[in-house]
């Protein structure tokens, strides 16, 4: 079933899938690498720690459902990649923990981290199962004149996931595009291709045409 979740038709507010949307340029290079790659950017609750030696950069895809992508292709582009959500959990994934900034929750992971921390900003010990933790849990809130509130993304983050046949359960492309993503594909057979402009009910057809 492509749209719904768990068997159930009418809930239509959870989905089944992950997908990371980006531009026309960044998804010629996922495709021809065949892997997605983590941001040179640092996420989550040790962004700003000096020297951790555990990657606090990721790969960030949404659990959006798919009827409402379009306030995602707004701020992230037309062109992407979805996944089923258990391969990405399977691979080591897992869905962002926002921490409402100032609240008793987000004070006391902060404690933990500042003490994983020697007086000089820096981690004590690099194995601290902390900095695993770390990348996946994030602040929102309101930081001087801006807002940090990115709930609505349904973010999760993983280090990296690899682009083919067996992992990517459909691409997304204008639909102009189409023909130069199937040839742009290089891992295995070609994957159902949608544009995300398209009605909910033409996305479904498709999906429901793979077995999705």
């Amino acid at each position: 079933m492509a749209l719904g979740f768990r068997g159930n038709d009418e809930w239509r507010d959870m989905s089944e899938y992950l997908v990371h949307l980006t531009n026309r340029i960044a998804f010629t290079r996922i495709l021809g690498d065949g892997e997605l790659r983590a941001s040179r950017r640092p996420f989550g609750a040790a962004r700003r720690v000096r020297d951790v030696e555990v990657p606090q950069q990721s790969v960030c895809l949404s659990e959006i459902p798919l009827d409402y992508l379009s306030r995602l292709v707004d701020r992230r582009g037309e062109f992407g990649v979805g996944y089923a959500k258990r391969a990405v959990a399977l691979a080591g994934g897992a869905p962002v923990w926002y921490l409402r900034k100032d609240s008793p929750v987000a004070n006391e992971f902060k404690r933990l981290v500042s003490n994983a921390c020697g007086e000089d900003g820096r981690p004590e010990r690099q194995d601290d199962p902390i900095w695993n933790l770390t990348p996946y849990i994030d602040f929102p809130g309101a930081y001087w004149e801006t807002e940090y509130e990115f709930e609505w993304e349904r973010e999760w983050r993983i280090d990296g996931l690899e682009v083919n046949a067996d992992e990517v359960r459909f691409l997304f492309a204008p639909e102009p595009y189409h023909d130069g993503t199937a040839r742009l594909w290089t891992g295995g057979p070609t994957p159902a291709i949608i544009d995300t402009a398209w009605p909910m009910d033409r996305i479904q057809d498709v999906l429901a045409d793979r077995n999705l």
